[in-house]
């Protein structure tokens, strides 16, 4: 509604007024206002969290004994479960190694036999061999004693004659001797082969004892058992047919406790081995426990499938678990001590800004800002360390200035916040 004034004129309402002067102060307020920070030393504290679960430092694994040789049948089992030291796990049939036993035995008492006829029938072939040798000795002296040499008593003929009985008589002899020789050594031979087959019963018989005495697996240190799974996630059963080696279950020692937990890859700067953290788990979140990076995967991996985001696996020992009833699965929440600066020019991420590969901050210089190259340290999240190029006291853009912005525009740069 126009009004009209006491000289005829009109008048504005009162709120229009108040319009118009806001209008007048908005248009003689700064176009462009940038905000500040105020740079000072405090300390710095780089501090991720994680989440993952417990595990034992020290599992055990139990199998079939080694000195079972071939199958054995699973007689009996323990339910998983607290076991403490020198409790039964396993139980196995007797029955099978029982059965090797006695056909060790058999095959050892074969084996005697067949090296004592082995040796009878090598020493009677000696024995035949030094009678022929002897028969020989005795052809060869008599012919030799009564060989035919004088030529005015005896023909041609029978002189020849005596020469060759004495060649043959040696000959005898030589071969009685050579034979002789020969048949020791094979019968040795055979002797030796006979006794590597009793040894090798032996063994067996050997074998098949130790099995008797292992058939009953011991828990070798107090644990929670957990049995062993097949391929379709079927826990082990008694009655099932093992073979040396094959995993019975495992026996975790719950005095000694790690956590693994999983850090996001964009969190991971500065996460190595030895560095401290603490771990509170989440059934009993009214205590901490002091712990320190292990170990830590040496490449970041997705922990579930179809998902993009990356993880660095961590290892965390703790250094004392004692206090709170803890096993293996329980969910904890863990707080990694990444970097920690007693003093040190902490600034947000969104004030140092990178161009051309260089870092760099806009100082507040009177009225406007001047761009000043800084070399950066330690990151966090939303936090960044200056190292060099910027002192306390100073003060500082948190986005850049329009004026400069122009400037590197018609410089042809592009300047990116800091990441």
């Amino acid at each position: 509604m126009i009004t009209r004034g006491k000289g005829g004129g009109r008048s504005l309402p009162y709120k229009s007024v108040l319009a118009i002067v806001a209008l007048a102060l908005a248009a003689c307020a700064p176009r462009d206002e940038v905000p500040t920070f105020l740079v000072v030393r405090k300390p710095f504290r780089h501090q991720v969290t994680a989440l993952g679960n417990l595990k034992a430092a020290k599992v055990t694994r139990l199998t079939v004994p080694q000195e079972v040789k071939g199958t054995v049948r699973l007689a009996w089992l323990a339910s998983e479960g607290r076991l403490e030291e020198g409790d039964v796990v396993a139980r196995f049939d007797p029955a099978m190694m029982r059965d090797r036993l006695r056909e060790g035995r058999l095959d050892r008492d074969s084996a005697r036999l067949e090296v004592a006829k082995a040796r009878l029938q090598s020493d009677g072939k000696v024995a035949d061999f030094d009678t022929s040798l002897q028969v020989a000795d005795l052809e060869l002296g008599l012919a030799r004693r009564y060989q035919k040499t004088d030529d005015s008593v005896f023909s041609r003929h029978e002189i020849i004659e005596s020469e060759i009985d004495e060649e043959l008589a040696g000959e005898r002899r030589e071969h009685a001797k050579i034979s002789r020789e020969t048949e020791k050594v094979r019968g040795r031979t055979e002797v030796e082969i006979l006794e590597i087959k009793k040894r090798k019963a032996q063994l067996e018989i050997d074998q098949a004892e130790k099995g008797l005495d292992a058939l009953e697996v011991r828990a070798p240190h107090g644990g929670l058992f957990t049995l062993a799974r097949n391929w379709r996630g079927e826990p082990l059963e008694a009655g099932s047919e093992m073979w040396r080696g094959q995993p019975i279950g495992e026996l975790p020692d719950l005095t000694l406790m790690e956590a693994e937990v999983f850090v996001l890859e964009a969190d991971a700067g500065g996460l190595e081995t030895g560095k401290g953290a603490t771990v509170t788990v989440e059934a009993h979140p009214e205590k901490a426990f002091p712990a320190r990076i292990r170990l830590v995967d040496a490449v970041a991996k997705p922990r579930f499938r179809g998902s993009p985001v990356q993880y660095f696996g961590v290892t965390l020992e703790l250094e004392s678990a004692d206090g709170l009833p803890m096993k293996p699965g329980h969910r904890v929440r863990a707080a990694l001590l990444l970097e920690e600066i007693g003093e040190a020019l902490v600034l947000p991420r969104q004030a140092v800004f990178t161009q051309g590969g260089e870092h760099r901050v806009y100082v507040k210089n009177g009225s406007g800002f001047t761009a000043r190259k800084v070399e950066i340290g330690a990151k966090s999240v939303g936090l960044v360390v200056v190292i060099s190029g910027l002192d306390g006291g100073e003060v500082i853009a948190l986005r850049r200035p329009v004026d400069l912005e122009e400037e590197t525009k018609d410089a042809g740069t592009e300047v990116t916040q800091s990441q």
